[in-house]
């Protein structure tokens, strides 16, 4: 099983892990966002900035990935909102339901 990655960012002297690969670092490894989203690669399309390490990783990674077929599942989205009772208060409907009137 291929392990998860994030990238490194530089702010001035301090290296911390960042939320996502930039689009350039994507664009250097030949990844188009959706693709790399696909993959479990995580984008962070804010990011401008390419860093060298960053594109070393996610070239290894991205290799090992394709090899072994690692992808990630497909969000299931329900058209359908949650089951039970609309809230029928001061609608017209809810007025009669309730013989309020006008």
């Amino acid at each position: 099983m291929v392990r998860m990655i994030s990238p490194i960012v530089k702010r001035g002297s301090r290296v911390k892990t960042g939320k996502g690969f930039s689009l350039g670092e994507l664009k250097e490894v030949d990844l188009n966002p959706g693709e790399a989203r696909h993959l479990g690669v995580p984008v962070d399309q804010r990011r401008s900035t390419s860093y060298p390490e960053n594109v070393e990783s996610l070239k290894g990674w991205v290799a090992e990935a394709r090899r072994e077929g690692f992808r990630t599942p497909k969000v299931k989205h329900s058209s359908k909102g949650p089951k039970g009772r609309a809230f029928r208060g001061l609608t017209s409907s809810g007025k009669k339901m309730r013989a309020l009137g006008k």
